[in-house]
């Protein structure tokens, strides 16, 4: 089974290897790693070698989540312009963006920059 690990964790092992650096040499300096790689020592040292053995699967936080979600509802929206489902629609893309600003949570063209999202097609 792979195992998950962030986007981020991901992208400083990609960094490693484009850098020649080969899975010995991110074992061998695990737990010391700073600047971008320093996410790598978040992982245990068997969950990094898992990783980077096996391959992984790289989970979306919880703020991804939403936006990806959001983003299906926008596309939805666009193909049923007009009837009953677009104000469904409206409705669940409103109650997202109110919720996320009563939790004080801010992602990109969901709650937002929502002037620049609408000049960009990403809808409201």
């Amino acid at each position: 089974m792979k195992p998950e690990i962030t986007k981020e964790q991901a992208e400083a092992i990609t960094y490693l290897r484009g850098h020649g650096r080969d899975d010995e040499y991110i074992l061998s300096h695990f737990g010391v790693y700073v600047s971008h790689c320093a996410v790598l020592n978040e992982l245990s040292r068997v969950s990094l070698a898992a990783a980077l053995i096996n391959g992984y699967e790289i989970v979306m936080t919880p703020e991804e989540k939403v936006k990806a979600y959001y983003e299906k509802l926008a596309a939805k929206r666009r193909y049923v312009p007009g009837c009953i489902d677009e104000i469904k629609i409206y409705t669940e893309m409103d109650a997202i963006r109110r919720t996320l600003d009563m939790l004080g949570i801010e992602i990109d063209f969901v709650n937002v920059r929502r002037e620049e999202a609408e000049a960009n097609g990403f809808g409201y």
